[in-house]
């Protein structure tokens, strides 16, 4: 039986809906989990719990779009591979080394400065903070697997990195987070992942890098409480109002620089990926 639309007579349109029945899916798991499992376990097991359940929930939605198109795991780049751990250390890596020049450009130009946590920290935090690599992993299948294949293909990747930035910072925003956070935050990281992912032909690598960023803000207490963190990215006491604004000026222009980054890189990947392809033609 014939449906209104299909592959080859609407591709783009099919690849819309696929894409938004398949995030809808994830949702409404992502809830269920939220609110029915999250009840049953105690809560300094929330984290691991929502990233386990919801990843769970990420590759059940993807399965039932698979059963649908009639493909695999492997097809979207979703199997194991002998260097999918190297990729993902590479990604460590990657993170950890942008991060590091974004807190380096905010200490230079700015009265940010670390400090030791003076609160205690929990020892237990060590563990905790691997919490971060299922949450991180679930946000990656649901984003940088099928999703951004799906619309790679008939989009182009200019395209694609626009519609999963912005689709990123709304599921951020649905999940609590102000508008303008979640656009200069997820939304513009989304650009990094988005090129990690189809560089590597995988998830590893950007999942690596995801898992990296979000390590180093727990670390530095810009995420989770005080007792998860070791030091403390702050401004001194009783600061100026034109310190506070500069330091928020300069906040937005390192979100800013990773994006034009990450443009020019994608830029870079797509002529070289077409220089190339063009030599192989005229071969």
């Amino acid at each position: 039986m014939k449906t209104g639309f299909n592959e080859t007579n609407s591709p783009k349109l099919s690849a819309v809906v696929k894409t938004v029945v398949y995030w809808a899916v994830f949702l409404v798991l992502l809830f269920l989990v939220g609110s029915q499992l999250g009840n049953m376990f105690p809560a300094k097991w929330e984290r691991f719990v929502y990233g386990i359940f919801g990843t769970v929930a990420a590759c059940l939605a993807l399965w039932l779009m698979l059963k649908f198109d009639k493909k695999t795991f492997s097809d979207y780049g979703l199997s194991w591979q002998r260097d999918t751990f190297l990729k993902f250390i590479k990604g460590l890596f990657i993170g950890t080394a942008i991060f590091l020049v974004i807190i380096l450009i905010l200490i230079v130009f700015t009265q940010y400065r670390f400090t030791t946590n003076p609160a205690t920290w929990d020892p237990w935090a060590a563990f905790w903070y691997l919490s971060i690599i299922p949450l991180a992993l679930m946000e990656e299948i649901a984003f940088r697997s099928y999703t951004f294949l799906k619309l790679k293909k008939v989009f182009g990747l200019r395209i694609t990195q626009v519609i999963i930035a912005v689709a990123f910072a709304l599921y951020h925003i649905i999940q609590g987070w102000g508008y303008q956070i979640a656009f200069l935050g997820p939304g513009i990281w989304a650009f990094v992942f988005g090129l990690a992912a189809v560089w590597s032909k995988g998830i590893a690598l950007p999942t690596g890098i995801h898992v990296a960023l979000n390590l180093i803000q727990q670390l530095i207490g810009m995420k989770g409480g005080a007792s998860e963190s070791v030091w403390l990215l702050t401004l001194p006491e009783n600061v100026s109002d034109a310190a506070i604004a500069r330091a928020q000026t300069w906040g937005i222009i390192t979100q800013v620089l990773v994006l034009v980054a990450a443009i020019i890189c994608t830029e870079i990947y797509i002529r070289k990926k077409y220089t190339n392809e063009k030599s192989i033609c005229n071969i």
